[in-house]
């Protein structure tokens, strides 16, 4: 694939995606000061929920498009868009089962649900945001299409876009008028206005078809896609399921807190991987597959050595950033997203792997994977946070991370696209870009 088409669009998911993280670390400044923690933590368990939902009937539409190819036969996109509008509105009737459930256990039986999953708020915030879902059923397919020719940059910009517009009637609302609802108007605006800008930039445009032959296509590749995902949900959101259980509203929004600037980061390395290396990769290993593993090890060493060094400044900082961005509410997220950062060390050595793989249509072993890694959440948690509290279940957090990772390598191993060595190369620039920021604060608290 052309170096420079490779450079432009990761230049713009870079770019575009890094200001959209600073538009809502900055925006959650400013609502925060606003709210109160207890709706930062009803929202979390909001967004968890009905991101379930979301994952659980995922099939890969997306990804099927950029590996297929015809990818761009309109008989084939007709068909996985009518699949994509028909779930989402089943997402949203699920949902709605789900609210219509949480009611009537809150009102009619004795059971007691705690304090964050007994909100009589809760279940009309999950009936709202799940309309987003139905809404965001009805996008046109040309993401896909245009990402198999990495052309990302009118997409990253309407995710911009529609994020500040979401942004800036939250803030309004939550100036105005200070309450939860707030919180929500941004998932629904930038929802509505992301499939209008999606519209209005592209022409490309999908009928209701049904080809029955594509439509088995699809559940034939995103089967395996389907389970991981399930997975991938209950490893990365199953924390904060089950410390709904353990802690209250509050400190719940703290843990959101610490969560949310965690995840910059670790969404910067998820989308560079998904929507870089993921088409790169996918076009080496159909042209050229003896290259592969030298192509996977190229973009390793330039994307390891820049991350490392960065996880270990991360480390150093964390309770001094929050410390410095958010009131003393909020002061505890810092040794919290402290402890977090460790887990982005098997982000990076297991996702670009993974991606990999997925490139060789073994989409199953992200199944195995995400398998080891839920179980690793839902088991080791619950018996961590028994006998070593809220910072034993943490550190459980972060192992959730390793814990799969030789299942990864004994498969890349079995494709001959795998080197230990290669592999762990660059760990100790965590160890060096910890040393620099120690340094650094130490002179600083100095002068």
């Amino acid at each position: 694939m052309d170096k420079k088409k490779i450079i432009t669009a990761g230049t713009w998911v870079i770019g575009i995606f890094g200001l959209s993280q600073l538009l809502r670390l900055g925006s959650n400044l400013v609502v925060t000061r606003l709210l109160e923690p207890e709706m930062f933590g009803l929202m979390a368990i909001v967004y968890v929920l009905s991101q379930g939902v979301y994952m659980f009937s995922d099939l890969g539409f997306w990804a099927f498009i950029v590996r297929h190819k015809r990818g761009t036969d309109p008989s084939v996109l007709n068909t996985v868009w009518t699949m994509q509008v028909i779930r989402g509105w089943i997402i949203f009737l699920i949902i709605l089962l789900m609210a219509a459930l949480m009611v009537v256990i809150n009102t009619r039986t004795q059971i007691d649900m705690g304090a964050v999953y007994g909100n009589n708020i809760l279940p009309y915030l999950l009936i709202v945001v799940a309309f987003t879902a139905a809404i965001q059923g009805y996008k046109t397919m040309a993401p896909a299409i245009v990402s198999r020719e990495l052309k990302r940059g009118r997409l990253e910009l309407i995710d911009l876009i529609s994020q500040f517009c979401g942004i800036v009637v939250m803030l309004v609302w939550a100036w105005n008028f200070p309450s939860i609802w707030a919180l929500v108007s941004a998932a629904v605006i930038a929802s509505i206005v992301s499939l209008l800008l999606t519209y209005h930039f592209y022409q490309y445009r999908q009928k209701f078809e049904w080809d029955t032959t594509v439509a088995k296509e699809v559940y034939n590749f995103g089967k395996w896609i389907f389970i991981a995902t399930v997975l991938t949900y209950l490893a990365q959101q199953g924390d904060r399921l089950i410390f709904a259980s353990y802690l209250s509203a509050a400190e719940i929004g703290v843990y959101s807190i610490a969560f949310m600037i965690f995840s910059v980061f670790n969404n910067i390395i998820q989308q560079l991987t998904s929507k870089i290396w993921f088409p790169v990769l996918s076009d080496v290993a159909l042209k050229k597959r003896g290259q592969l593993k030298d192509k996977y090890y190229m973009i390793r060493l330039r994307q390891d050595f820049i991350v490392f060094f960065g996880i270990g400044i991360l480390i150093a900082i964390a309770p001094v950033l929050i410390e410095f961005l958010y009131d003393e509410r909020y002061h505890g997220a810092g040794s919290i997203m402290k402890v977090l950062s460790f887990s982005l060390v098997g982000l990076c050595l297991s996702a670009v792997g993974l991606e990999c793989l997925s490139a060789l249509s073994i989409t199953k072993i992200r199944m195995k994977i995400m398998l080891y890694r839920a179980l690793s959440i839902f088991v080791g948690l619950p018996i961590l946070f028994y006998y070593y509290g809220f910072l034993g279940a943490l550190w459980g957090v972060v192992l959730g991370n390793f814990i799969s990772l030789p299942v990864q390598y004994l498969e890349m191993k079995k494709q001959k696209i795998f080197s230990l060595f290669l592999e762990l190369r660059l760990i100790p620039m965590v160890g060096v870009g910890y040393l620099f920021a120690e340094l650094i604060l130490s002179y600083t608290v100095h002068i």
